[in-house]
């Protein structure tokens, strides 16, 4: 059997039964192994209310791996000398400015690598799109009343709203819309055809449903009453591609610039710039530096450049191992099902080991058993699972709590509450569950369940500053 072979029988018996586990509607999946595309699947549905199939053709929000585009285009910019990364953004956008002096010392290169000093955005607008052209510009000339949260240069700071202003520095340097220059420089010269920036392009048939978590019918996806567009947020999110045209460009990055055609969108001096450690992110995993655009980092051995995302609805991963011609490419229509877990047996099986099955979140398994028969049911389905098949769950803490935030954020406390209940009785030496259960029950207003639980979180954390406010807050402490 041939290497290649071998790879892709392993997908087939990983992948599927990675989705059969999960919550989520829909997945696609898309890898490369020595700079060619050996498998582009797709598994489940678009929309759960219509049940129509999803293929290797379904077209995905992109959400964060949108990104790497911008910085592609930026880096075709500065070789045409028409950009200059250590230029200040007002060199470019001359109404660019903060209420802020610092912002004359932002720079393009700053913004790529997420040391500005800018703050992140808190609300995209999903709910009130924004279509013409306009929009980005707007949105730039908004920021007048925003400050820096640090020093530029000092450290990582995440900002998608850089993102958007560096869109609006490629719009006004080229000439065309940022949209357009997309399309004509990015797009279609990696033969990505049926990919597109702008919504108003993208078939509603080809494209997937976003869900988010529900439970008025039971305990899973839910279609979300909002879809995460607005034309200002378009550098930062919204791409819209499937596997077979996502690996397409990771297959031209993985060249270094080289397309399919033989024609090239970037030399390799920019891949040099932009595949080059800026900073720490304090990030687990391949993600622990930024470069230009990229998340920086290895597994097992191998250099990892990478990107990932998530907006309302949906999920996005892009792995590049440029040194090992591999990429994977994997995108869901939910946002409350994390992908790491295969990514990681993806990675081992191209990298030459045979993986039996992928890790199932115990989070998901127990909590949807906890919502649904309560807490107790989902402890002793937890102690029959301790019993015989652990090593075959994703035990992690992060997750219950994130379950519990989910259904706060959708209105339903006491399910959250539920959740941390259970996350406490699993790891009870964990200050922040406890200080999680705190919050929830201060919501409540039960006060004294809140107390105990802040108490609780302090003392097994003692120097849980939030805690401590809270408890002399409950306390009446001055």
């Amino acid at each position: 059997m041939s290497t290649i072979q071998r790879i892709i029988d392993n997908l087939d018996l990983i992948v599927p039964q990675f989705f059969h586990d999960g919550l989520a509607p829909g997945l696609a999946v898309g890898v490369v192994y020595d700079h060619q595309m050996i498998y582009a699947k797709g598994f489940g549905v678009k929309n759960v209310q219509t049940g129509e199939a999803i293929d290797e053709h379904t077209l995905f929000h992109m959400a964060s791996v949108s990104k790497t585009l911008v910085v592609t285009g930026i880096m075709q910019l500065v070789e045409q000398g028409k950009i200059n990364l250590d230029a200040s953004i007002s060199t470019y956008l001359p109404y660019f400015i903060l209420a802020d002096d610092r912002y004359q010392q932002v720079t393009v290169r700053l913004l790529l690598n997420h040391t500005s000093g800018m703050p992140d955005e808190d609300d995209f607008g999903w709910d009130r799109p924004e279509y013409d052209e306009g929009s980005l510009e707007r949105y730039v000339r908004s920021m007048h009343d925003h400050k820096l949260l640090k020093d530029p240069e000092e450290s990582f700071y995440y900002s998608n709203i850089g993102f958007e202003i560096l869109g609006d520095v490629i719009a006004k340097v080229s000439g065309i819309s940022f949209e357009q220059y997309m399309k004509e420089r990015i797009l279609i010269p990696t033969s990505m055809l049926e990919s597109s920036f702008l919504i108003q392009e993208i078939p509603y048939n080809e494209l997937a449903t976003p869900h988010i978590l529900g439970i008025k019918e039971g305990f899973g996806p839910e279609i979300s009453e909002i879809f995460p567009y607005h034309r200002a947020h378009g550098p930062s999110s919204t791409l819209y591609t499937n596997v077979v045209e996502l690996c397409k460009y990771a297959l031209t990055h993985l060249n270094r610039g080289e397309t399919s055609s033989g024609a090239r969108i970037l030399g390799n001096n920019s891949y040099d710039e932009m595949w080059t450690q800026n900073a720490p992110t304090y990030y687990e995993g391949w993600s622990e530096f930024v470069g230009l655009g990229w998340f920086l980092g290895q597994y097992k051995g191998c250099n990892v450049r990478s990107h990932s995302g998530m907006d309302t609805g949906f999920r996005s991963n892009l792995l590049l191992l440029p040194e090992n011609g591999v990429a994977i490419a994997i995108m869901t229509n939910a946002d409350f099902v994390g992908n790491k877990v295969l990514c990681e047996a993806i990675l081992d099986i191209v990298l030459g080991e045979e993986v039996q099955y992928v890790k199932r979140s115990l989070a998901s398994h127990l909590v949807k058993i906890t919502i649904t028969s309560g807490v107790e049911a989902a402890i002793s389905e937890y102690a029959q699972i301790q019993q015989s098949s652990l090593e075959r769950y994703l035990v992690h803490e992060g997750e219950f709590n994130a379950f519990a935030y989910m259904m706060l954020e959708s209105g339903w406390l006491q399910e959250g509450i539920s959740i941390l209940e259970l996350s406490i009785r699993l790891f009870p030496e964990s200050s922040n569950l406890h200080n999680s259960l705190g919050e929830m029950y201060l919501l409540s207003g039960d006060r004294n369940l809140a107390l105990q639980h802040y108490q609780k979180s302090i003392e097994l954390d003692p120097n849980h500053k939030e805690g401590i406010l809270k408890v002399n807050e409950l306390l009446g402490v001055i």
